[in-house]
């Protein structure tokens, strides 16, 4: 029988705010194995940590990032 691992989605989303620096360290020090992120690539193709394929539910801005720009 194989081990269990332990994988944090989002890093420590219940104790830090989700992929952040913070989450990841929070993640670590509970013992996580992997720590998962989303990544989506905007319309500039610049990379953003971001689980939602919109900005809605984690900042104050709305839409889609894949049709937005880092400006």
């Amino acid at each position: 029988m194989k081990p269990v691992q332990l994988v944090y989605h989002r890093g420590d989303s219940l104790n830090a705010p989700e992929n952040t620096f913070a989450s990841a360290e929070s993640a670590i020090v509970a013992g996580a194995d992997y720590i998962e992120f989303d990544v989506r690539q905007s319309a500039d193709e610049v990379l953003y940590v971001m689980h939602d394929a919109t900005v809605d539910r984690t900042t104050d801005g709305t839409g889609a990032i894949a049709e937005m720009t880092s400006a």
